[in-house]
């Protein structure tokens, strides 16, 4: 099959719906599941081989990995955005031009982030009153997964290009390869060689380095047409990278401003001691797998959506945002039966059965996330809308309505209400997050639907 071949069967801009979201959706979701099983088999093999107490460390980290981290994925896999577009309107200079200037912009994220992160680990720790018993450790985690953020940049900024084609199955395949890679070392570093919690974090970074290094090579050698035929293309083109930060930094910074409540809210969480630590954390492992089906049913709207704006096709934006709610909210369902029949298995994973309050907290927070879910349904949903269209510096909106709320229950309720606050927390997020992004995806898609016709 020929290049132009190749690129036309990825096109989302034609054809049923439904499956064109289902199937590009599910290698994005075992891609996200391995992703998780990734995460949980750090947390599990922690919790179970060394001691809750490590477990904890890890989990102390866990807001300021996901607010760094997160801004650095959300960054990178923005790229997707002008991409899926200058494809779907079958530009391909401009799509060299967006290419080479957003491999620029992804190595500046890498050298300022991980110089700036891997330096002050150790004053966000203080930041944030880590107890002392588990201050060490959570800092030896800390530092190395920021030393390895030019490894999480590569992965995603290659996974950001992979989606904007609508390629979803060799990002897949190069995860599942990396997450095997990285239980077995997290076994051979943590038990067999004996190097605790930093024995988890080498394993995370390398296994993600190896994902990274897997998907630049095959994009490298399939598509050849993203990169620059002459030196006029190579150079950096201030008005490329001026949409390239229009489009990816707006997506960084609404998952950093969603983690800035996160921090505020971890914050509240340690102080209610280590047992509540070690349940958030097993907690929010399971939340995050819960959550995968929905994120993946968020990225392919975002491709399909950003093929079919480039197409000026808005009849296919509106009837997939329809279809995405409804598969959404169907999963959701289900989901509130599954959590409260299996939630203290899911608890028993990374916990042991004598460490019992543990296990109440963890299951306590599954079964009200099984809950929220239908809210983030929609959420996702609407979201992913607004940036596949190439608007994402709305969705900050959206983010900084979820910090609030996350910071106004965390201060609150917690010191009154205990852990059930922080399960509260996270529908209250939500909530908040609907009623900022619902209207603008409304307004956005209305008018420019009108302007376009």
């Amino acid at each position: 099959m020929d290049k132009t071949a190749a690129m036309d069967n990825a096109k989302m801009t034609s054809g049923p719906i439904t499956r064109i979201l289902l199937s590009f959706a599910g290698p994005v979701l075992l891609g996200q599941l391995l992703q998780q099983l990734y995460n949980i088999a750090d947390a599990a093999i922690v919790g179970q081989f060394l001691s809750s107490k490590a477990l904890a460390a890890v989990g102390a980290t866990s807001s300021l990995t996901y607010i760094v981290c997160y801004f650095c994925i959300g960054s990178c896999i923005g790229i997707s955005v002008p991409v899926s577009q200058a494809y779907g309107a079958g530009k391909e200079e401009d799509l060299r031009k967006y290419f080479i200037n957003g491999v620029y912009f992804a190595l500046a994220i890498a050298v300022i982030m991980t110089t700036v992160t891997a330096a002050m680990s150790g004053f966000f720790l203080t930041w944030l009153k880590t107890p002392e018993s588990i201050f060490r450790q959570a800092h030896i985690y800390l530092v190395i997964i920021f030393m390895g953020l030019p490894l999480t940049v590569l992965y995603n900024f290659c996974f950001g290009i992979l989606m904007a084609f609508g390629d979803s199955k060799k990002s897949t395949m190069f995860m599942a390869v990396s997450t095997v890679m990285n239980i077995f070392l997290d076994l051979f570093l943590v038990v067999v060689v004996k190097w605790g919690v930093a024995g988890a974090a080498v394993a995370t970074v390398f296994s993600q380095g190896v994902a990274g290094v897997l998907s630049a090579v095959y994009i490298f050698r399939k598509y050849k047409l993203l990169f620059p035929i002459n030196k006029e293309e190579r150079t950096f083109h201030p008005y490329y990278m001026k949409n390239i930060i229009r489009m990816c930094m707006p997506m960084g910074l609404q998952y950093s401003i969603t983690a800035i409540g996160a921090i505020i809210l971890q914050f509240y969480v340690n102080n209610l001691g280590e047992e509540a630590i070690a349940g958030f954390t097993s907690g929010y492992k399971i939340k995050n797998l819960i959550l995968c089906p929905l994120n993946s049913l968020g990225t392919a709207l975002s491709s399909f959506v950003g093929q079919n704006f480039g197409a000026k096709r808005f009849d296919r934006i509106s009837e997939g945002f329809r279809k995405t709610l409804t598969i959404g909210l169907i999963y959701s369902l289900i989901m509130i039966f599954v959590c409260f029949v299996t939630g203290r298995y899911l608890a028993l994973i990374f916990v042991d059965a004598a460490d019992t309050l543990v296990v109440e907290y963890t299951v306590k927070f599954i079964k009200y996330i099984s809950i929220f879910n239908m809210e983030l349904a929609l959420l996702f949903t609407a979201r992913y809308s607004v940036q596949g269209m190439g608007y994402g510096k709305y969705s900050i909106l959206s983010g900084l309505a979820e910090m609030a709320a996350r910071a106004a229950v965390a201060i609150a309720l917690i010191p009154h209400f205990g852990f059930d606050a922080v399960c509260w927390n996270e529908g209250l997020t939500f909530l908040a997050g609907i009623i900022v992004i619902l209207p603008i995806y409304i307004k956005l898609f209305c008018h420019l639907h009108k302007s376009m016709i």
